[in-house]
């Protein structure tokens, strides 16, 4: 794979992976058309699913989880094991060459607690990219768990929202491109009308006004990052056939944030 090929990073989440999708495949034809594609994945739905096996209570606050001791052992265990082992063995049964890696590797993603609401969850995030360029390079796929590492805490996990992780290390990587795949088209506004283009000058206003709620939020606050950084960026419907490649050639729509 050339070193300056394009990066495309791709966010998804299990409500994009039905039976409709075609995500994987789609990220097989990039890859042969020269595209560098990094994955990072969710795993929400399996984490809250397991905590519940183990009689542990969900909560969430501004879209984010709370994280306590219990909690993040069992999202480290679900998301560095058990789905993104699923996702690679998947990939590469279409012929992806994809490598299972977590944000604590290589110190991928590292940072420390700034809302004791939250719990164990990293706020601050920076992304140290070079494990991904090496493995990009090499023509790997690299499927990247929203797992981070302590900066002020040796040894300690924290667990790190998807879509915070995907706008951090579209930025370090110096993307071309940030997908978040979703089972929505985009970000609607209050009349469940498509936001088709947010203008990075009224991204901070929209993030406030009451308009974006729950797993939205985080989303576009990582669009506004990347697209600070230069990153196109942008939120797609990703549960129909050949969602990715019709985004990438504007056919398909979705909010762009730019």
């Amino acid at each position: 794979m050339e070193a300056d090929s394009p990066i495309i990073l791709i966010k998804i989440g299990g409500s994009t992976l039905g039976s409709e999708d075609t995500s994987f495949a789609d990220v097989a034809a990039l890859q042969r058309q020269g595209a560098r594609v990094v994955i990072v994945h969710g795993g929400g739905p399996a984490i809250t699913s397991w905590m519940g096996k183990m009689g542990i209570h969900a909560e969430f606050v501004r879209g984010l989880r709370v994280t306590d001791g219990p909690s993040l052992e069992v999202a480290t265990a679900v998301l560095a094991g058990l789905i993104n082992k699923q996702l690679v063995s998947e990939m590469r049964s279409l012929g992806v060459n994809a490598v299972g890696v977590s944000g604590a590797d290589g110190g991928l993603l590292c940072g420390r607690v700034t809302d004791r609401e939250l719990g164990f969850v990293a706020g601050e995030l920076e992304a140290d990219a070079s494990l991904i360029e090496r493995l990009t390079d090499a023509g790997y796929v690299p499927v990247v768990s929203p797992i981070a590492v302590s900066s002020d805490r040796a040894g300690q996990l924290l667990n790190v929202n998807a879509d915070s992780a995907a706008g951090a290390l579209a930025v370090a990587l110096g993307a071309q491109r940030l997908v978040f795949l979703t089972d929505v088209d985009g970000i609607l506004n209050a009349d469940g009308r498509l936001i088709k283009r947010v203008p990075l000058a009224t991204g901070e206003e929209l993030l406030h006004s009451g308009i974006v709620k729950g797993g939205m939020l985080p989303k576009l606050e990582a669009c506004i990052l990347a697209a600070r950084a230069g990153v196109k960026a942008g939120i797609i419907n990703g549960t129909s056939a050949g969602a990715l490649p019709s985004w990438l050639e504007g056919s398909l729509p979705g909010t762009a944030v730019a």
